[in-house]
């Protein structure tokens, strides 16, 4: 007797929240549908309706952006690779010019730094 009259108000406290949650629901639909309704256009920019139409806008624009990024990325990517592959090769070169260079420095040092010609 006791379990049954525990289950009925159980069930009884579930279905009054449940009642309550659906009277929020409704109440929010009723205030969606009179601000969509309303024939000002900056109350209807408040409508949720209108501001997920906004987002869905500008995440497409973003998506067309971003495609159209990835596809310069694509095209350039080969001319850049060997433009950066032509780089390290010149800072190769230069940096065997530099240790050449020193090595010449310190060689005329260790002779005496006389220029002489020899015929």
């Amino acid at each position: 007797m006791r379990e049954t009259a525990q289950a009925e108000e159980s069930k009884y406290h579930f279905l009054m929240h449940s009642k309550q949650l659906l009277e929020l629901e409704q109440q929010k639909v009723e205030e969606e549908l009179a601000v969509y309704k309303n024939p000002d256009p900056a109350a209807r920019k408040q409508s949720l309706r209108e501001q997920y139409n906004r987002k869905i806008l500008e995440q497409d624009n973003l998506g067309k952006t971003l495609r159209a990024k990835q596809k310069t990325v694509r095209e350039q990517h080969v001319p850049n690779v060997a433009q950066m592959a032509m780089w390290r090769d010149l800072t190769s070169l230069l940096a065997c010019k530099t240790t050449i260079l020193t090595k010449q420095q310190q060689k005329e040092l260790s002779t005496g730094g006389e220029n002489i010609l020899i015929l």
